[in-house]
């Protein structure tokens, strides 16, 4: 890392989403003691729109909520962006943003070369509702760990996923939020 390529830690969210706003109370955790030669922001950006966030950075650790419905809510998952699936589409919303990075790299655009996600399996992002949900709340200290260990250059791989739900009570997912949704990050 150079000091003119920091590494950056996005946190994503939505504080009025209910459990969208867990990345944001993760950046919360990271500030009140900053890992150092890190910068950490927050944002409701997502798409495209992530590009502006990311400029000038080489290494990026985004956190946010993911509503798979494979693994119980709290559950922290860890990955390289690698190993997340891209949404196809043409609007700006609809792109998921390992779609979005290959774009900007084939239109030659500086990104970072490294990216890594830390994500959070949330129970409700469809109310509109201050405050996280229990189980989303106690897995904050967790995620917060979990990306001073990424920083650090633990890369865990995702746990596999919990057995579907029975088929008379599926597991709901959760509309796309701030960025990363199940049909965007998980085959």
């Amino acid at each position: 890392m150079t000091e003119a390529d920091p590494t950056l830690v996005l946190c994503l969210g939505n504080a009025i989403r209910r459990d969208d706003g867990v990345g944001w109370r993760v950046a919360e955790a990271l500030l009140a003691d900053r890992p150092a030669g890190v910068e950490v922001r927050m944002t409701a950006l997502s798409g495209l729109y992530l590009l502006d966030e990311m400029d000038g950075y080489d290494r990026v650790v985004l956190v946010d909520a993911v509503a798979t419905g494979r693994h119980a809510p709290g559950t922290v998952l860890a990955f390289p962006l690698e190993a997340a699936r891209g949404a196809p589409g043409a609007a700006p919303h609809s792109l998921g943003l390992p779609s979005v990075l290959q774009a900007a790299r084939t239109l030659g655009a500086r990104v970072p070369s490294r990216v890594e996600v830390v994500a959070v399996e949330v129970a409700d992002m469809g109310s509109v509702e201050v405050g996280l949900t229990p189980a989303v709340a106690a897995a904050v200290p967790e995620a917060a760990r979990r990306v001073r260990a990424v920083l650090g250059g633990e890369l865990s791989p995702m746990p596999r996923p919990a057995a579907p739900a029975p088929p008379e009570a599926p597991a709901p997912l959760a509309p796309p939020a701030s960025g990363l949704a199940a049909s965007r990050w998980f085959p």
